[in-house]
This record gives structure tokens, C-alpha cells and sequence, in this order.
């Protein structure tokens, strides 16, 4: 009888690109926002709206239109929500709305938030917006995006407004004014209308000059001014003019590393990143791990499995075509064999290649890779001889 349950691991890949595709063309946006204890108690037990009975929800609430807003929310939470549903190309997937009482006698303390923060943790989103942010918590947010990225692997951002994160992870939305036909509003609470921004722009083009119909003014700054804005990790609203549009749509990265170059400081680019990150980390754990001995052969279909995945994202226009390679990383398997006294430099170098990747590394495969993330037009530059 045919053995299924190897290839299982390929479809899965397989169908995690095709579900990547259909996903980069929306991103979830998370709103942490502020109501009154007798407003959450009404959402989370239920409650009586006229003659309508309207049933108990779980937090957090997941909006898909902007007929899902409750209806007993203040005017300025149901704008946030629906200045976020507005999108750009598409409105974001959904909108998650966590919700936090008002509490006046700690508005400017620096761990507000912590406890709402620790339930977003645990919760998978793309990008957070607080409108009700200020500024002695915008480093206490930061640190705790930072700390989710790096050290508790999750690969979301965060919207804050004029705050220099100089981090990939953190849009540092630098208006300080922001002017519609019904309102003006502060930095932060615009920032709801950004993450819906980026969260509704398809992986395959970027932000960059999306236009802001809504908005009739805003501060503005000379050329050379949104050029040095731009290169302090600065995204913004400005006026070209005629109508209100998006800066480069970058993050807040402008100390670039070795390992860290250009691709970093694009928010297109980091959302493929973040979403290659993700999906290879959760099919390979649903799939993969524990579930096959660590030889040779189920390394090599791990290899296949995963270059598949890449392959759509190649069909699908977020990585260079024919560039992706994938391989196991033989440099780190000698280095493995040397630390744990398994052979010795002479005998590895002794090896061919073939015979290296099939030494025994216990639990861990190790694995290298190369892939090219496509970038969209935003630089033309055309001379023209008269």
C-alpha cells in the first residue's frame, strides 16, 4: 500500500503559498481602544438595544464592515473603526477591536496598556493602532513590539505616531496634524486610518503615494523637507499639490546592518518577510516536527516542501523569479559535528558534499536559503536625448 503521509507535508507547503497569495492582498489590523466598564460589560454579556436583544461577544470583537460596529461604542471609537476599514486598495481582511475601560486617573502612565498588551500577544494580527496613544507610552509599546519580534517570534507592527522606533517593526506615523471635512485630528488619532492603510495594500505594490481622499489639510513641508522626513524613517500624509497623498511608504529603520540593508526600511518588503516567517514556522510545526525521523530523505523533503512554497510566492509576484534556493547548511553542520566532538576538522574536510549532509544532527536540520524580494516602482529615472 502507498505510503500518503510524506506528501502531505509538500500540499501543505503548496497550499500554504497559494493561501499566502490570496492573504498578501489583505493584512489584519488590530485597535486597541478605549470604552467605558459598563460598555464592555454590555458587549461581553449582552444587552438590550430598543426592542433588539443583542447577544454576549467574545473579546476581542472582529469587524469586517463597518455594519459590525456596535452600535453603543462612542463616536470617535466607531470613526477610528471606520477610518481603518477604509483600506486602500481593499479594506483590511478584518479589523480586531480590543478594548481596554477608560480609566482618566492613569491616561498619561507610561504601562497603561500592559495588561491589554499581554492579551495581543497571544493573538495573530498584522498591525496595531492605539488612537488614544500619548506620548509618555510610546516607549513602553515599543519595547514591548521589540520583545515580540525578537524574542517571542511574532511577527506583527505596530503604528505609532511620531516616534523615531528606528526598528522594522514600528511605522513612525510623523503628521502632526491631519484635517478632514468633519474633523481634525491628532497624530495618534489618525493612526488607525494608516495601519488600515497598509493592512488593505496588496504585497505586490506598496503604499507609496497612496492617495488620502478624505483629508483637506495637513502640516506641510518643502521638497527638500519630505526628502529628509523620509530618510528619518518618517511616513506621512503631504500635499504634491493637488491632492493628499502617502510618503515612501517606510518603516522607522534608518540604521541599516550587515543583515540588515535596504529591504529592512520597506514596509512591503517586511510584510513578505513577515509572512514567509510565519507561514514556514506554522506549517513545518503542523506538518513536520516530530512527526518524521531527521535523516537524509525527510530532509530533502523538507527542502522540497519548502521550495514549492517559494515557488508560488515566485508565481505569485512577491519573490524573483528562478532565484529561490534552498539547501542544507553544510557550513553549520561541520560546525555542529565539531562542537559535539562528533568528528574532527580532518576528517570533515575529508567529506564530500553528499556525505555531509547526511551526517546525523540529532533534533536540529539545518537549513540555508536565498530568496530576492520584488520591490514595486517607485524610482524611474529617465534621461531623454533631444
Amino acid at each position: 500500500m502507498a505510503k500518503l503521509g510524506m506528501p502531505s507535508v509538500n500540499i501543505s507547503f503548496i497550499e500554504a503559498g497559494i493561501e499566502a497569495i490570496e492573504r498578501s492582498q489583505r493584512g489584519i489590523v488590530a485597535l486597541l481602544l478605549e470604552e467605558s466598564q459598563d460598555t464592555i460589560d454590555k458587549i461581553t454579556k449582552g444587552y438590550r438595544n430598543g426592542e433588539k436583544e443583542v447577544a454576549a461577544e467574545k473579546l476581542p470583537l472582529v469587524i469586517y464592515t463597518t455594519d459590525d460596529i456596535p452600535s453603543i461604542f462612542t463616536d470617535a471609537n466607531k470613526d477610528y473603526i471606520t477610518k481603518c476599514l477604509m483600506g486602500y486598495k481593499k479594506s483590511p481582511y478584518r479589523v480586531k477591536i480590543y478594548l481596554q475601560a477608560v480609566n482618566n486617573a492613569n491616561a498619561k502612565n507610561a504601562d497603561k496598556f500592559a495588561e491589554s498588551l499581554k492579551t495581543l500577544s497571544t493573538e495573530r494580527w498584522d498591525y496595531l493602532a492605539i488612537p488614544t496613544i500619548v506620548t509618555e507610552q510610546l516607549e513602553s509599546v515599543a519595547t514591548w513590539l521589540k520583545t515580540n519580534r525578537e524574542n517571542k517570534f511574532k511577527r506583527s507592527k505596530v503604528v505609532l505616531p511620531v516616534y523615531a522606533g528606528d526598528y522594522e517593526g514600528i511605522i513612525n506615523f510623523a503628521n502632526t496634524t491631519i484635517t478632514t471635512a468633519a474633523k481634525t485630528y491628532t497624530w495618534a488619532q489618525y493612526t488607525p486610518r494608516i495601519a488600515g492603510l497598509i493592512a488593505g495594500t496588496p504585497m505586490t505594490i506598496s503604499a507609496t503615494y497612496a492617495p488620502i481622499s478624505e483629508v483637506i489639510d495637513c502640516d506641510k513641508h518643502s521638497v527638500d523637507e519630505n526628502d529628509e522626513k523620509v530618510n528619518r524613517g518618517e511616513f506621512f500624509v503631504w500635499f504634491d499639490g493637488e491632492k493628499f497623498k502617502m510618503s515612501r511608504a517606510m518603516n522607522s529603520l534608518v540604521t541599516t546592518t550587515q543583515g540588515k540593508l535596504e529591504a529592512y526600511q520597506t514596509i512591503k518588503s517586511v510584510d513578505i518577510m513577515d509572512m514567509i516567517y510565519d507561514d514556514i514556522k506554522k506549517t513545518a510545526q503542523d506538518s513536520y516536527i516530530g512527526k518524521y525521523t531527521n535523516d537524509y530523505d525527510n530532509k530533502q523533503l523538507l527542502i522540497t516542501a519548502i521550495y514549492g512554497y517559494m515557488r508560488e510566492l515566485e508565481n505569485g509576484r512577491l519573490l524573483q523569479r528562478d532565484y529561490t534556493k534552498i539547501d542544507i547548511d553544510t557550513e553549520a553542520v561541520k560546525t555542529y559535528q565539531l562542537k559535539h566532538g562528533l568528528y574532527t576538522k580532518e576528517q570533515l574536510a575529508d567529506m564530500s558534499e553528499l556525505e555531509l549532509k547526511k551526517l546525523d544532527t540529532k533534533k536540529i536540520v539545518f537549513l540555508t536559503a536565498s530568496i530576492k524580494i520584488l520591490d514595486a516602482m517607485e524610482d524611474i529615472k529617465l534621461p531623454i536625448n533631444i
